[in-house]
């Protein structure tokens, strides 16, 4: 195994003292431009990150790990946030949580370690990330990918529920109530992703009932909120397109979704059924209660919290249980 880039060899390769370079990367304004330039010149060129800078100046691991997640308006993020701060304290560990919102600069830069504060790992649901940087990646902190993008690397494990298995649950949910014409919200078609994943789950399962998939009843959405899936909905309801369920890649679409549709007067389940995924709070609470995919959260932050504290760091796929709620959404008798 090669040996770890050290702050030494960046401070040696661009000329300055090991004190510049700790400077530098904790975004102290003490450092010129041309010497902050030069510094992070070497530090690209070596491929450091700052994890090694916190074992130097301190000794030992950092006992720290961040959760990176898109954004914390998805109750679902904090929910998660709140299980990975108690599973995480119960081991001895603290827990940072930051927000990308989206970016994909923010999320690499965790991925590599390049943050101000060294952790000793990163728990990420990236949503910007390109997965082409995974096998290039150079040390950094041990790295758990949560729910999106299939890791490319055999150094990072990826925890998440069977999105292709759960998808199928819910078309067979579905056709068992009698529905034929569905509607996915939520389709995505480039890199994998929890939404590419669910649709293609969802398009197997449509072709083994013989429902014979119509490509206009799947329909992207600019994000995965209750806006965009109201919108989405009203946009096929224009189109004059009909069907009689609604699958909304998460909660907060499916949500969206079901308030369209009682804003145009139709029914829900009688007319059209709505399920989604992750179970938030507000799914047992809408009226009617949401049909929804549960993942295991407990089993996932343990599944999770196991890799990024593992000493190894092997990268494996660790697959956690999930289970279908009915609620009155999609059945009339739940």
């Amino acid at each position: 195994m090669a040996r770890r880039v050290s702050i030494k060899d960046v401070a040696q390769r661009a000329g300055v003292s090991w004190k510049t370079v700790s400077n530098v990367v904790n975004e102290r304004p003490v450092v010129r431009a041309e010497t902050r330039d030069r510094v992070l010149a070497a530090i690209d060129e070596l491929g450091y990150v700052p994890n090694a800078l916190g074992r130097d100046l301190r000794g030992g691991p950092t006992r720290t790990l961040s959760l990176v997640v898109p954004e914390l308006q998805n109750p679902y993020f904090a929910r998660l946030a709140e299980r990975m701060q108690s599973a995480a304290r119960e081991r001895g560990w603290t827990v940072s949580v930051e927000v990308s919102l989206h970016s994909p600069e923010t999320e690499l830069a965790h991925v590599r370690g390049l943050v101000r504060r060294p952790v000793d790992a990163v728990v990420i649901s990236p949503s910007a990330l390109d997965p082409s940087v995974l096998p290039h990646r150079e040390g950094g902190p041990r790295l758990v990918l949560l729910g999106e993008l299939l890791p490319a690397s055999r150094e990072v494990t990826h925890v998440v529920i069977d999105n292709a298995a759960s998808a199928a649950d819910v078309v067979r949910h579905l056709v068992a109530e009698g529905r034929s014409r569905l509607l996915f919200l939520g389709a995505e078609s480039a890199v994998r992703s929890t939404a590419t994943d669910r649709l293609a789950g969802f398009r197997a399962a449509v072709r083994f009932a013989e429902l014979h998939p119509d490509q206009q009843l799947q329909r992207e959405a600019p994000g995965w909120t209750r806006e965009a899936g109201r919108d989405a909905l009203l946009a096929v309801l224009e189109d004059g397109l009909r069907f009689d369920a609604v699958i909304g890649g998460n909660d907060l679409l499916a949500l969206g979704a079901l308030h369209a549709l009682q804003e145009r007067g139709l029914r829900v389940p009688e007319d059209v059924a709505v399920v989604g995924w992750d179970d938030i709070a507000e799914s047992a609470w809408s009226r009617p209660g949401l049909t929804t995919i549960a993942p295991d959260l407990d089993a996932l932050v343990d599944a999770a919290l196991d890799a990024a504290l593992a000493e190894d760091g092997a990268g494996t796929e660790r697959i956690v249980a999930h289970r279908l709620v009915v609620r009155g959404s999609s059945s009339a008798g739940a």
